[in-house]
């Protein structure tokens, strides 16, 4: 017979079936084990009365024997015949029941010396009478002394087979506890064993989840190549980390898009400005080309291409803002990050009348991190800042390096502040405390994805018609240190 698996290379399914019938197979042989040995311990026991009845029936003839020679009853004879006769049938019946060698060995004596003293008594009263003169006291003394040998020889297989008995006793008591035990134990190993790695791969599980719950998208390592349903489990999970990281993506370049158009006003305007210099000093080259002066024109042309940079410079923003790229970790400065940041929203900002103040040190610590994704956490902050504020307020940004290895950054506004029952979920995604059509509750959500999946975390701060601050943590990064280190 094959088994149909090995337990490593079987599902859980098939592992508590091979498991279970090991168990019923176990369980069916012990019964059948104890069966026969009380079967066998009961036969025993009928043996040994029939034992001590026969050792009963000898001693019963030693005794009529005895009474003969001293000439007590006349009916001790017939007596005593009838002992030896149900001696016979004793014997007899005890023939095929002994299957130790050696108490067949003991009881082929017993049988032998009971023959002899069966013979010496019907010679010691061969007519009924027996011989008790003291000059013919051959036949006494032999039947004394052939007696006690028979006496002597079913003493001994009494003892014999109550030490075999005793021994039955033990091996049953063997059987029902030291064995159960061994097989107990082997069992537990067994069985924690197996599911030694079921847990550990479910403790890896547990953990995948905490971590996309806390927006780290990270694979679960696969090291028990088991084809059973945790590896089938962590496999399908490990395809939904990938897939939801690809949606991640996906939601932050759409995000983009959408912040894009929330400032597209300022950045029309902002493109607007230097178009209508360019088209103005076009038009006079135009028109008074023949009475300037070389260096005239040269001053508007100077002028023209210092507006067509100022154009260029913020098409490139928008298009390195909006532009698909692979997720790449690199040392960034932050206040380079804010600066680029700021000049994309600055113009949308003075729209609305609000005030964009900076107190960002130069030159801070650099961390270690994606520059786009690093400007989308900063914008998405500053544009809900903005729609907090409405019109005519101000918006703070300050950056610095803290004493504890990060570098912080501070978005404050001046709106309305956000209620304490509230600020602990502004970072459940579709959490959103604006009116219907207004807001999908993803943009913090992704902010704090995005600080997370850099090592960083936010603070928040805010009282209700005061304003808010959010404080982004992120870590200081060293040249020796390895990329993905956490600041110490």
């Amino acid at each position: 017979m094959q088994i149909p698996c090995m337990f490593n290379q079987c599902t859980i399914r098939q592992r508590l079936i091979l498991l279970n019938s090991i168990t019923l197979v176990l369980i069916v042989t012990l019964v059948s084990i104890y069966t026969y040995q009380l079967i066998s311990l009961e036969s025993k026991l009928i043996t040994m009365e029939r034992v001590d009845d026969l050792f009963s029936n000898i001693l019963e003839a030693r005794r009529y024997e005895k009474n003969i020679m001293l000439q007590l009853d006349k009916n001790n004879v017939t007596k005593a015949r009838q002992s030896l006769q149900k001696t016979t049938t004793s014997i007899e019946e005890l023939s095929p029941k002994f299957n130790e060698l050696s108490e067949q060995k003991l009881f082929l004596q017993l049988k032998e010396s009971f023959t002899k003293y069966k013979v010496i008594f019907d010679h010691w009263c061969a007519d009924g009478e027996c011989v008790t003169d003291p000059a013919q006291q051959d036949d006494s003394y032999l039947i004394r002394q052939e007696g006690q040998t028979l006496a002597d020889n079913a003493a001994e297989l009494v003892h014999l087979k109550r030490k075999h008995i005793s021994e039955g006793f033990k091996e049953i008591l063997f059987w029902l506890t030291f064995m159960p035990a061994v097989l107990f134990i082997c069992g537990v190993i067994l069985f924690f064993s197996q599911i030694r790695s079921i847990l550990t791969r479910l403790s890896s599980l547990d953990q995948g989840t905490k971590n996309l719950a806390a927006g780290e998208f990270k694979i679960i390592p696969t090291t028990d190549t088991s084809p059973d349903e945790i590896s089938g489990l962590i496999d399908d999970f490990n395809k939904m980390v990938g897939a939801l990281e690809q949606k991640q993506e996906e939601l932050i370049q759409s995000k983009k898009m959408a912040s894009i158009g929330t400032f597209s006003s300022g950045i029309a305007h902002e493109i607007n400005n230097p178009l209508n210099n360019i088209s103005l000093s076009t038009d006079i080259i135009l028109e008074e080309f023949d009475s300037m002066e070389d260096e005239e024109i040269k001053e508007i042309l100077g002028d023209i291409m210092t507006q067509t940079d100022r154009a260029s410079k913020i098409v490139k923003n928008l298009l390195d803002f909006s532009r698909v790229q692979s997720s790449e970790m690199q040392p960034v400065y932050i206040d380079f990050v804010l600066h680029k940041t700021t000049d994309l929203i600055a113009n949308e900002l003075r729209i609305h009348k609000i005030a964009l103040e900076k107190d960002i040190i130069d030159l801070l610590p650099q961390v270690n991190g994606d520059l786009q994704k690093l400007q989308q956490v900063f914008l998405n902050l500053i544009i809900n800042a903005e729609q907090a504020i409405g019109d005519y307020g101000t918006i703070t940004i300050q950056a610095c390096k803290t004493d504890t290895g990060y570098v912080r950054v501070n978005i404050c506004d001046t709106g309305p502040g956000i209620a304490q029952e509230n600020i602990d979920q502004i970072f459940d995604p579709f959490f959103t405390t604006k009116g219907v059509g207004k807001g999908t509750g993803l943009g913090l959500s992704i902010v704090y994805a995005i600080v997370k999946e850099h090592g960083g975390y936010i603070e928040v701060t805010s009282k209700l018609d005061e304003g808010t601050t959010f404080s982004v943590y992120l870590p200081v990064y060293h040249d020796n240190e390895n990329k993905e280190q956490q600041p110490i």
